[in-house]
Parts: structure tokens; sequence; C-alpha cells
């Protein structure tokens, strides 16, 4: 065999070994819903490679007798080629120091295909498929030997059930179909569970710009007041400030005082919230992990908790209702669907609520704000002014008009949002 001959052939046995060793990586990594979506398109490859997923018996053996075929044979042509020039001992020292680069870049190919795992499986497939057809009597010998194992070591219950990620799961619950058997509401919540374990309390706490807190010093007859105005079951004592919160009010020990002062008018009318709340706090720090807080909580059996910063004092609280949220989304919602953080006023104008997500009103403007370290419209006007916009304040991003109608000096309330009329047309808000 003449020399170009020899090289050509030992370059040939490499491209073998990189495709069906990269080539196993690939479908072993990829994602078989990702490439059912290919198939969608019509393409052939990516049915072989959906088909190879299901049968993974065959494409493991196929690969596994290629790889080592070329493996083989690459080597025993090398080893042959530097004895035939450089004698057989230096012929095959050389041999081993040119396999250690070649085997360096057989892992840098690996991790390629198993980086692009759905696209290199696709690629790949059809090669895979007819190299199974050529294999067949070896690969479906590896194959019936695989499948014996397997039946002989697992549970035939298990072995009914493939497994799936946690990736590939919120690639299908992503995706958007026609029709199917899960509901968007469905989807949703099953997304809410998966982002559950990642979330803070920092990130689930109503803040303490955003609380009804009472004074520790507040008569009980004014306490009542507030308590029937806003309709809350507990809220937050502090002390000298809101930021350091001390106890909590529960209606039932206010309306326990209240009885048992109108049972003894001749005392004195001067029992204070002091005197009746609960001191009894439950402080979570704000990096507290969602699920060990709640866990903490059912242990407990706390219902508010009271977060905290680094320095001790508060930065907001955190109900079991708000956690339940975050799971099946607003309670408020379910009981209250007609009401709307926003009103449509005229054709392009919106009164909107400072407190609106950024992403629920990207729904209805034609211009979309930007993502950034704020969650509301009014935490975007913030960002924009670098302060608190005063009432009666005009803002603009991207031609669409932000009136400030109202805000205090901790947020901003209520906004009037023009949009700009040129896009206005091009879609129809639901107001």
């Amino acid at each position: 065999m003449s020399l170009y001959l020899m090289i050509a052939a030992i370059v040939l046995c490499l491209i073998l070994e990189a495709l069906y060793s990269g080539g196993e990586v690939a479908l072993f990594s990829s994602d078989i819903n990702k490439i059912k979506c290919h198939t969608r398109g019509g393409s052939s490859s990516a049915r072989q490679a959906v088909r190879l997923k299901e049968h993974p018996e065959w494409f493991i053996s196929t690969t596994l007798i290629g790889t080592n075929l070329a493996i083989i044979a690459a080597s025993t042509l090398v080893t042959g080629l530097l004895i035939k020039y450089f004698g057989a001992k230096q012929g095959e020292q050389i041999a081993f120091l040119i396999m250690l680069p070649v085997l360096f870049i057989m892992i840098v190919i690996r991790s390629i295909f198993q980086h692009y795992a759905e696209t290199m499986a696709i690629r790949v497939a059809h090669f895979i498929r007819l190299s199974s057809y050529i294999f067949y009597p070896l690969a479906y010998g590896v194959a019936a030997i695989s499948r014996g194992a397997v039946n002989l070591s697992s549970d035939p219950k298990i072995r009914q059930h493939s497994y799936i990620t946690k990736e590939g799961l919120k690639y299908i619950l992503g995706e958007k179909t026609e029709g199917g058997d899960i509901l968007t509401a469905e989807k949703e919540m099953i997304s809410r569970v998966f982002d559950f374990s990642e979330l803070t309390a920092e990130k689930i706490m109503v803040p303490v710009s955003a609380l009804t807190a009472l004074p520790q010093q507040m008569k009980l007859d004014e306490a009542a007041r507030v308590v029937a105005a806003k309709k809350y079951l507990r809220i937050p004592v502090y002390s000298d400030t809101v930021y350091n919160i001390v106890g909590i009010l529960h209606y039932f020990d206010l309306l326990d005082a209240l009885l048992k002062s109108r049972q003894e008018p001749e005392a004195k009318n001067d029992a204070t919230v002091a005197d009746c709340m609960r001191k009894d706090v439950f402080y979570v720090p704000e990096a507290k992990k969602a699920v060990p807080f709640l866990i903490d909580m059912q242990r407990r059996r706390e219902h508010m908790a009271v977060v905290v910063d680094e320095y001790g004092g508060a930065v907001g609280i955190v109900t079991m209702e708000d956690i339940g949220e975050e799971i099946i989304g607003s309670i408020d919602e379910e009981y209250n669907k007609g009401k709307k953080l926003h009103k449509k006023t005229a054709p392009g104008r919106y009164l909107v609520n400072g407190r609106m997500k950024i992403e629920d009103l990207n729904q209805i403007l034609p211009t979309k704000l930007p993502e950034g370290n704020y969650e509301t419209l009014g935490g975007f006007l913030i960002a924009q002014a670098g302060r608190i916009p005063l009432r009666r304040e005009r803002l603009e991003f991207g031609g669409t008009i932000f009136v400030v109608e109202d805000s205090d000096q901790k947020s901003v309330r209520e906004v009037l949002v023009i949009a700009p009329q040129s896009l206005e047309g091009l879609r129809t808000p639901a107001g």
C-alpha cells in the first residue's frame, strides 16, 4: 500500500472514530422532545434520530462497534506505517506519542457533540442508522446481550417508564402547541413549581414600603378601625420605626381585648396594641431559600414571617398566602377576576396602577418596556428618573409617554400611559 493511501486510510479511520464516538455522546445527551420539534418541519434526519433514541440499544451497539473498529484500524495502520519507515522500536514509540494528541482531539470532539447534542444527533442520525445495517449481525448480538442484562438487573415496572429531565419538561411546557393535554394554566403552575426552589424570601416578600403596620403604642380602638378598614387577619407591629417589627397583632386577639375592655367600663381605656400583640415573631434572612422557608413555617405553624436584612432591620413580610401564590398564582385573581390594574380611558391612553407588572403591561402596549432591576411600572419609572417621580411629572420612553397621576415619598401609585398613535393601530390591546 502506498504512503498516501495509508495516510488517507488513517485519516478516514479517525474521522469515523470521531463520528461514532461523538454520535454516541450526542444521542445520549440530546432531548428527544427537542428533536421531535424538528420532525414537524419534515426533517427525515430528525425522524431517524427519534427512532434511534427510542431504541437506544441499537445506537449504543452500533457506535460501540464502529468506534472500536475505527480505533483498531487506525492504530494498526499508524503503527505499521511508522515501523516501515523508522523500525520496530522507534516506530512503536512514535506511534504512542502520536496517539496522545489524537486522544485529546477526540475528547474535544466529544465535548462539542455533547454541547450541541440535538443538532449533532440529527446530523449523524442517517450515518448511525446506515452503520447499524452494515454491522447488523454484530449489532444485533450486542443489542440482545444488552437487553438481556437490563432485563435481569432491573424491575419490569421501572423499565416501562422512560425518564425525563427537569430541563426537558421545562422545554415541553415552553412549547407553543395548538392542542394538547396540558392547559396553559397547568403549564404555568408546573413552571412555577420548578422556579419555586430558586426563590428566596426577598423575592417572595411584601416590602416594608407596601405594608400596613401598627405602632405598638396605638390604642386598641384606633387599631380596630385600621383592621376593619384593611380587613387583615394579621398585622405587623413596630416599635419607633417600621423597620423594627416587634410583634404580630392577630384579629382575634384584638377582638378579645376589646371585649374585655367593654366588660370593664370602670377601667381606664388605655390599652394599646403592645398589650395584645404576639411577641414571638418568626424572623428570616433575605437569602432564605423558599423550600426550607416553607418547611420551617409549616413546622412552627407560622402564618407570617418577618424578613430581615444583614443588620437585623425588617425589609418585608411573607405570609403563607404569599408562598402559595408563587405556586398557584395570585389568589386574589381567583376571587376578583374582574379587577384590573389598568383601564383604557381613550384610544392609546391607559390609566395604570404603579404596581402593575412590566411583563403584563408589555402585553397591552405596542412599545416593549425593557427588563431590569425592577418588576413593576413604578419601579421602571423610578429607574428611568433616578428618583421617585413627582406628581404630574412626565417621562418618555420609546415614544410612549408616562404621566405620573399619583405618587408619594415612597412609590409611584398611578400613571397615565399614552401609547404612540403610530403604533396604536398595529394591535388591539385588551381594554
